[in-house]
């Protein structure tokens, strides 16, 4: 399981850290010292598990957790000197809730209960991916041409290929940009270019293809190089080999 700390008390987040690096099932993907920067690595790491410190300064544990929902919200353990705030913890669907200094074997009870919630919602999970298989096939058979079925935590996310904005590469996957949210999928942007109808959409970088209904205007950079601004503000960068195909596109599209 992948694990974010978050605590402003450098010595409580030591002890976890310590903790949990005797524990090699467990990976620690980042330690956040506030409210704010742990909803920013929250979003950015997307870790499995949050042992959640609720006095901090500012945007404290509890505001933290009441902004967590949704399929790809983790797991949280709130870790916490005070054991007046147990009853307002489990208000808010933690998994558990422990007393500084954590004690190693309160700890290792922790995370087993929070894996296995994690196991019930990849169970969930699958049985949801087949049943909307199952259903689209039901449904006209031919709904996999203009969609893409991505992995959500709760189950395969059907996504129009229409509706996407730009897929940017991110490593062993592709990250699909929407209106409203990305997706993160397991594919390489070749595989992805060959799925993409090349009417609609074009590669333009090594690590970007984006969609030509969404393009707004083309300029350059001040050391000349070239950029497209998507009509949400999103601004991609082009590479050289590309920027001739995209000259030719925009032609075609003020055409």
């Amino acid at each position: 399981m992948r694990i974010l700390i978050v605590d402003d008390e450098r010595l409580a987040s030591r002890r976890l850290e310590v903790l949990l690096a005797r524990r090699p099932q467990y990976e620690i993907v980042g330690v956040a010292r506030d409210g704010d920067e742990a909803m920013e690595m929250i979003s950015t790491l997307r870790p499995d598990v949050v042992l959640l410190d609720i006095h901090m300064p500012g945007t404290d544990g509890l505001m933290v957790s009441r902004q967590l929902n949704g399929p790809d919200a983790p797991a949280v353990i709130f870790v916490t000197a005070y054991s007046h705030h147990a009853a307002e913890a489990f208000e808010e669907a933690a998994v558990d809730y422990l007393l500084k200094p954590v004690k190693p074997e309160r700890l290792d009870t922790a995370l087993a209960r929070a894996r296995s919630l994690l196991r019930l919602q990849d169970a969930q999970s699958r049985i949801g991916e087949l049943e909307t298989v199952i259903d689209a096939l039901r449904g006209n058979g031919t709904g996999a041409d203009d969609a893409l079925w991505v992995k959500g935590r709760e189950g395969m996310v059907r996504v129009p290929k229409r509706t996407i904005d730009w897929v940017e590469a991110e490593g062993d996957y592709v990250r699909l940009h929407c209106r409203d949210r990305s997706w993160l999928h397991r594919d390489t942007l070749t595989a992805m270019e060959s799925l993409l109808d090349e009417r609609m959409f074009m590669r333009v970088h090594r690590s970007a293809i984006v969609n030509k209904q969404r393009i707004t205007m083309s300029s350059t950079t001040e050391h000349g190089g070239r950029l497209v601004h998507l009509d949400n503000g999103q601004i991609v960068r082009v590479g050289r080999s590309y920027e001739g195909a995209l000259r030719t596109a925009l032609s075609q599209i003020a055409d």
